[in-house]
């Protein structure tokens, strides 16, 4: 969903780092199913009707789990700024020689604040794709086949089911990939309309004051705005039917999992008390989706600022 290669050179020399915060988002995933189990092994204790002494150890165990995943979660967070601290200095340093190769003649003919918006805010965009969004991306490809190799052995049907709708809401979004990046696009050129007319309208204001052009230039400028506009409410349109999709499979999955499990517990197939931990843990199965999912629209923006770096 959403990759792309050349973006993928740009983390030479940063990629331990990424490869890091993926390792670390797999073992919190993991350590989230392992709070989740022990939950669902902790309400079986109490269908069974554990005394008071005998929920203390889970309990504990919970609260213990819940501490070590906040740990990963800081420390992945962390990882994430640093690594796209990394990558963003190399991108300047690459950018700057570049600028310096081309010298001044090149830039005669290009719009100043056009260059201006993808050698500063451009690099900035793409903080999130680099530092959360890449990371993320591959630790949602992960931790599905981790989480069915250990919920394979509680129940495989429901564990396959599970792994199968988490695997489905993470390549479906695809499909709209062309549409969404082109709307991103198109957002990318308005924003860069607008700003090269806006740096235009400063340098030149008292040229336009002497010339009586002040109200047609804002004229000017408001049709741009409104076209960054009409592209951004586009941009969120196509975003959010990729995320109605996402979220449309996770629902599907979660319901389609439970009605298994409800079934094979009837057919005396399972145990009440793992269709508890299967279905707790596999909670975390789709948490990796949504979290992808919330970091969908920057992702978007910084591959289509992405565009504009390219350019220059």
């Amino acid at each position: 969903m959403f990759f792309n290669s050349r973006l993928w050179k740009l983390t030479k020399g940063a990629r331990g780092a990424v490869a890091q915060a993926v390792v670390i988002g797999v073992v919190a995933s993991v350590t989230g199913i392992a709070r989740l189990g022990l939950l669902g092994w902790l309400l079986a204790k109490v269908f069974r009707g554990a005394t008071l002494n005998e929920l203390i150890g889970p309990t504990v165990a919970v609260a213990c789990v819940m501490i070590v995943r906040g740990i990963l979660e800081h420390w992945r967070k962390m990882l994430a700024h640093h690594t796209a601290a990394k990558v963003q200095l190399a991108l300047r340093r690459q950018l700057h020689e570049h600028v310096l190769e081309l010298g001044p003649a090149h830039f005669g003919d290009v719009r100043t604040g056009e260059v201006l918006l993808s050698l500063v805010e451009g690099v900035e965009q793409l903080e999130v794709w680099f530092g959360e969004y890449l990371p993320q991306l591959f630790v949602a490809s992960l931790t599905p086949l981790a989480i069915f190799a250990i919920l394979a052995p509680l129940d495989l049907p429901v564990a396959a089911t599970l792994v199968g709708f988490a695997l489905l809401t993470l390549i479906a979004p695809a499909v709209f990939h062309r549409w969404d990046a082109a709307r991103s696009l198109e957002r990318q050129h308005a924003y860069s309309r607008f700003a090269s007319d806006f740096l235009d309208s400063l340098q030149g204001l008292a040229t336009l004051k002497a010339f009586g052009q002040s109200e047609a230039r804002g004229q000017t400028l408001a049709q741009r705005a409104h076209e960054v506009f009409k592209s951004t409410m586009w941009v969120l349109a196509t975003n959010s039917l990729t995320r109605g999709i996402t979220d449309t499979g996770l629902a599907l999955g979660a319901a389609t999992a439970l009605a298994l499990g409800a079934y094979r517990v009837r057919a005396d197939e399972m145990q009440i008390e793992t269709l508890l931990i299967v279905l707790m843990a596999g909670i975390e199965v789709f948490r990796p989706q949504r979290d992808l999912r919330a970091m969908l629209h920057n992702g978007m923006m910084g591959l289509s600022a992405a565009q504009g770096i390219f350019k220059v």
